[in-house]
């Protein structure tokens, strides 16, 4: 059941559930795809999340009360979400990058042979983007991976960081500040402002598959 909530002044909050699963997840993208398909006129951007869809509107154009009526209106299946995009994106686990990996091993109780093992094993799915541009959030995390973030963020992390935080991993997008545990570093560009076509190397509902490669390949990568 669809929670609806007066968000502002020119927003309905809409939540599919209370946790993060799967099912909730493709609900999210299936109305965010729904309502960019329709284009209504006064909708005037959707930020997808976990669990909820943030719709902003012109309130010049539609009350809430009326988009409200619009909304529950709608009928949305969510297999009309479309077919699953995969990524495959290579991470050099190298010491020189990877300067966290010795305090997630500490904490985990696995080697760093390990820890890579399990981080390339799994596919992961891309449940939101925030934070910074095209910075994404994944879901399907080895739990034993599981390590919090630094007590002490650093003040900045270089774009293509590869990091662990609690139950999550992602990557750095841009240079930015931030508290993950760094286990590695990938050449290929996350965010891409020059790129009209396609700004972001990923999005939502895309599934994510890391591949280690060594510090040569690295270097190497873009050449």
């Amino acid at each position: 059941m669809i929670g609806y909530q007066n968000f502002g002044d020119a927003a309905i909050l809409l939540t599919f559930g209370e946790v993060y699963t799967e099912k909730v997840q493709l609900e999210v993208r299936a109305w965010a795809a729904h309502l960019r398909k329709v284009n209504l006129s006064y909708v005037a951007d959707l930020i997808p999340a976990y669990t909820t869809l943030t719709i902003l509107y012109k309130p010049s154009e539609i009350s809430y009360e009326e988009l409200l009526g619009v909304l529950k209106g709608m009928k949305v299946e969510p297999r009309s979400v479309g077919p699953e995009r995969v990524v495959k994106i290579p991470v050099c686990y190298d010491p020189v990058f990877g300067i966290d990996m010795q305090q997630v091993a500490a904490h985990t109780g696995l080697s760093a042979a390990q820890i890579i093992r399990l981080h390339t094993e799994q596919s992961y799915r891309v449940s939101m983007l925030g934070f910074t541009p095209g910075f994404f959030y994944l879901a399907g995390m080895d739990k034993r991976l599981f390590c919090p973030r630094k007590e002490s963020p650093r003040l900045r992390i270089e774009s293509g960081a590869v990091g662990i935080a609690g139950e999550q991993t992602g990557v750095y997008s841009v240079d930015s500040p931030g508290g993950w545990q760094l286990i590695g570093k990938t050449p290929v560009p996350i965010f891409d402002r020059h790129n009209k076509d396609a700004h972001f190397l990923v999005n939502q509902g895309d599934v994510v598959q890391f591949y280690s490669i060594d510090l040569e390949e690295f270097k190497n990568y873009n050449r």
